[in-house]
């Protein structure tokens, strides 16, 4: 069946695109609101000083209506040179009849003016008028008095302003005209400020495309980087340190592997090589067949180990159990080859935990061995069940044995992992036993620890939760397809 290729994922939008946009955004956001607030002042300011004009005209003509009515018509501007004049006047009687105007005024109608209040009252703001002809103006009127009649004469005024409105169009399209130039230069130096700004992120990206199995030792903050990239430098330094680390045991496991397999794959064709050299008694051939089945048997239990640590979410079943009784019958297990080595298996103290069975005596059963095989003859190994700190079990197996130096034990642990001594005292042994016990108790949810000095002996301890409280995994029926099964560990033979 041929592979269909899938679609590429949609590529979301350039950090440059966002920053240079969320830049525009802001720009537009400061132009446009402080050139509205200039234009509004601007806008203001001639309205008030047209008002305050036409205010001051109002009370000029009041004074002279008062004083000197006849000298009224001087104060009328008239046009010149066929120019219009800005300024406007009207004066009308009670009656409404109009006793003079400029000659622009007749356009305007009366009833075009504010409502026109005397002299004991203040002038309220003028009025906006726009005029068929297109032309602009702004309105006002008051009543001036004489001789007791505050409503003498009707004083009506006029300022053409069509000027200054098309002075302030143009402000506007001219404001308007240089916030789209501003944004489009803001575009410009935002995309290449932007753009430099990020080059150490290309750089790094470089840097650590650069980087390949055989440089995990580089290090990416060793250049100096801006100070906003310090967090991420220090995350891609620990990942290339825990990847050097991983590949540096992977290829220590690899050897150790090889190791291990080449022994008895030697073994077994030495044997077969030398069983073919000349013709061999039936007697010689059965011991042949025994001893080559004795490495297949270590073969399959190193086969079975790794393939155990291989899946650290196998299946389990907790159950609750009595710990003290489990350790005895590893203890009964283990006691023949304790009275060959002249040592007692003690145990102190007890307790209940929930664990799997199966799982909780292999991982005594490789402490119990382990310290069996590298304790002093005549001595004792002590199993101590306590009470822990949160409430689970503490086990604690002892031994008086050789010991380890203090270099050694961050690796005890390790698969595969065995001290040059530890060889030298038993050579049968495949490096796993610890690292099954630190899986089984991470898969419980407990830890492993370790404690020794040399010539003096060690300590393992063993954590587990309390009961209920165990690491949440696969708890399905046990899983019985790696090697040999998991019934029972006392059959599985020592790590």
């Amino acid at each position: 069946m041929s592979s269909m290729k899938l679609p590429d994922p949609p590529r979301s939008i350039s950090i440059t695109a966002r920053l240079v946009g969320f830049y525009l955004v802001a720009t537009l956001l400061i132009l446009l609101c402080t050139n509205w607030f200039q234009f509004k002042a601007l806008y203001k300011d001639l309205d008030y000083e047209d008002s305050d004009f036409l205010v001051d005209r109002i009370g000029a003509l009041r004074d002279i209506v008062a004083r000197h009515p006849d000298a009224l018509r001087d104060q009328i501007p008239a046009n010149k040179s066929g120019q219009m004049n800005r300024y406007l006047v009207r004066i009308q009687d009670s009656e409404g009849g109009t006793l003079m105007q400029s000659p622009g005024m007749a356009g305007l109608a009366v009833d075009l003016f504010p409502p026109a209040v005397t002299s004991a009252e203040k002038i309220g703001r003028s009025a906006r008028y726009r005029a068929p002809d297109k032309r602009h103006y702004l309105l006002n009127a008051a009543w001036a008095g004489r001789q007791g009649n505050p409503h003498y004469r009707l004083v009506q005024v006029a300022l053409d302003i069509t000027d200054e409105d098309a002075l302030m169009s143009k402000y506007l399209i001219r404001t308007a005209v240089s916030i789209l130039t501003g944004l489009f230069l803001a575009a410009v130096l935002g995309m290449a400020i932007t753009r430099k700004g990020l080059r150490p992120l290309q750089e790094m990206a470089d840097k650590v495309a650069r980087i390949t199995e055989a440089d995990l030792h580089q290090r990416i903050r060793t250049a100096s980087w801006p100070r906003e990239l310090d967090q991420l430098t220090v995350a891609l330094d620990a990942m290339l340190g825990r990847l050097e680390e991983s590949f540096a045991r992977l290829s220590e496991f690899s050897a150790n592997l090889a190791h291990e397999l080449r022994t008895p794959i030697n073994n077994l064709r030495g044997e077969a090589e030398v069983a073919l050299s000349r013709a061999r008694s039936e007697e010689e051939y059965r011991h042949i067949i025994e001893s080559a089945i004795e490495e297949y048997e270590r073969l399959s239990r190193m086969v079975g180990d790794i393939l155990f640590l291989a899946r650290p979410d196998r299946p389990y079943q907790p159950e609750l159990i009595d710990a003290r009784l489990e350790v005895e019958r590893l203890a009964e297990y283990y006691g023949n080859l304790a009275e060959e080595q002249h040592t007692d298996i003690v145990i102190d103290g007890e307790g209940e935990v929930s664990v799997d069975p199966n799982l909780f005596q292999r991982a005594v059963g490789n402490l119990i061995s382990n310290a069996l095989h590298y304790s002093s003859p005549f001595k004792q190994i002590r199993v101590k069940l306590r009470p822990a700190d949160n409430g689970g079990l503490e086990i604690a197996v002892e031994d008086d044995g050789m010991g380890m130096a203090p270099e050694e034990l961050p690796r005890v642990f390790d698969r595969f992992y065995r001290s040059p001594q530890a060889r030298l005292v038993y050579n049968q042994g495949s490096g796993l036993g610890l690292a099954i016990v630190r899986s089984i108790m991470n898969l419980h949810g407990g830890t492993a620890s370790v404690a020794s000095r040399p010539g003096e002996g060690t300590v393992v301890t063993l954590r587990l939760p309390p009961p209920g409280q165990q690491a949440t995994g696969n708890t399905a029926a046990p899983d019985r397809s790696y090697g040999e099964p998991l019934r029972h560990p006392l059959e599985q033979g020592q790590q």
